[in-house]
């Protein structure tokens, strides 16, 4: 007997609903979900995506062309030259001899020349350790270029971690005052308490002020969502969630100011790219400068021609240029002898050097300068960062008590609207320093050319 026919109908319905809610609730856990992001893969990504990058990276791709074209001039050139003409026919030799005009054939002629370098006095040297220099200025460009992504980034992160922190904060208020506000009201009609007008009217001010902040910071988050989308190259319509909304201290690893100041050279990227920019040239000066001597170089080539309706001149003294066949080497040199023009490119080389000599030490001074500020910003914001905690924690204290003197009807509304609007100030001024503070590790980082965060994570 089928065991189906001996059970309730409801069972087979009953079956098939429980296989069906299983089968959607598998298929719903197998479903890929949004992607969330950490500053990490925010970080990678940016990176990755870059325009700015892309373009810094494009940018050495040519340098490294020109290095490699600066080194091919240690080696030969050679250029083949072939000519085909018609030709009249024409018999005998240089004194006794008849053209015919309406005999043609073909003439045709090559020319294979080959010049191989091989002194030019440092020339060819200088010109390829300017390339070399040329192209790791590129690269300390590339790298300023990615310190400055990394940078936006990490502002555009802690500035909406900011927003949804203290968007956070007035969704808590606005229930204050929603509830505090119904119990005034509820008062009021009951004829109960010592509520007053004045503290209905405070209230609802205070809920007001509090739905005008959110529109506020509604607004912010979407724009700074949209910036951080940009910066991903993701589109308008691509999903978009922060692993963690929460704005916590990063954890800094400080060391001296002397150290940071010390250290500058080795890591900033755009001193590395002035250094790299003054040798570069200094070694065109040096270039330059061997252009008052000659170059000297090794010549050879192969060169024939032939006219088969001439006669050959078989006297070595006849200049036959219908028919030659032969190789030739020859040790040559190539002096340019307008000493006043190469005069007038040594001294516009010179100054050149000077300028950008100039720029360096005005850049040294001036970093050396920004990373002191930097430095005393985080220095500055961790000591408001302590004090910040404690302020919020007065304040959480002092509104609670508000609010429990409030329910218990020993309170007034101008209480609760004084103490939120308190709260609200400190606990968000409390959130702004968390983010000033990790915004000037930010700063000093990028100042420095080093993390002082310990693996960029939040505590």
């Amino acid at each position: 007997m089928n065991m189906f026919k001996c059970r309730h109908p409801w069972f087979t319905v009953i079956y098939f609903g429980v296989l069906v809610l299983s089968t959607s609730i598998v298929l719903a856990q197998t479903q890929p979900s949004d992607p969330v992001w950490t500053l990490e893969q925010m970080l990678e990504r940016a990176l990755e995506t870059s325009p700015e990058v892309h373009a810094a990276l494009a940018n050495e791709l040519v340098s490294a062309s020109q290095l490699d074209r600066a080194k091919t001039g240690r080696l030969p050139t050679a250029s083949f030259t072939g000519i085909i003409s018609p030709i009249t026919a024409a018999e005998g030799n240089a004194v006794d001899g008849d053209t015919d005009d309406d005999d043609f054939g073909i003439f045709s002629k090559g020319d294979l020349r080959v010049i191989q370098p091989i002194y030019a006095f440092g020339r060819l040297r200088n010109e390829i350790r300017a390339a070399r220099q040329g192209l790791l200025a590129r690269e300390a460009a590339t790298q300023k270029s990615r310190h400055a992504v990394i940078f936006a980034i990490k502002e555009l992160y802690y500035n909406l971690l900011l927003s949804h922190q203290v968007k956070e904060l007035l969704n808590d208020s606005q229930e204050s005052f929603g509830q505090a506000l119904e119990t005034v009201e509820e008062r009021l009609d009951n004829d109960e308490g010592n509520a007053t007008e004045q503290d209905l009217l405070r209230l609802r001010i205070g809920l007001a002020s509090v739905d005008q902040e959110q529109l506020t910071l509604e607004r912010a988050i979407a724009v700074t969502r949209s910036a951080l989308k940009r910066h991903l190259r993701l589109a308008a319509q691509d999903p978009f969630k922060l692993a963690s909304t929460k704005l916590k201290t990063v954890n800094v690893a400080l060391k001296s100011l002397d150290f940071y100041q010390s250290q500058v050279p080795q890591h900033r990227p755009d001193i590395a790219q002035l250094e790299a920019g003054l040798a570069a040239r200094q070694a065109r000066l040096e270039a330059t400068r061997s252009q008052y001597f000659p170059a000297i170089f090794l010549a050879g080539g192969f060169e024939y021609s032939v006219a088969p309706n001439r006669d050959d001149q078989d006297s070595p003294f006849a200049n036959d240029f219908n028919f030659f066949s032969g190789p030739g080497i020859a040790l040559g040199l190539r002096w340019q002898l307008d000493f006043w023009q190469t005069r007038a490119k040594v001294a516009e080389r010179a100054a050149q050097v000077q300028q950008l000599n100039a720029q360096k030490e005005a850049a040294l001074s001036g970093i050396a300068l920004d990373v002191e500020r930097r430095y005393l910003e985080v220095k500055e914001f961790q000591q408001k960062v302590s004090s910040a905690q404690r302020a919020r924690k007065a304040a959480r204290a002092l509104l609670v008590t508000t609010l429990a003197n409030f329910n218990l009807g020993i309170g007034e509304g101008k209480d609760v609207f004084e103490g939120l609007g308190l709260y609200n100030r400190i606990v968000g001024d409390y959130y702004k320093t968390l983010r000033n503070f990790n915004i000037a590790a930010a700063r000093l980082t990028q100042a420095t050319g080093q993390e002082v965060t310990v693996a960029d994570t939040q505590r």
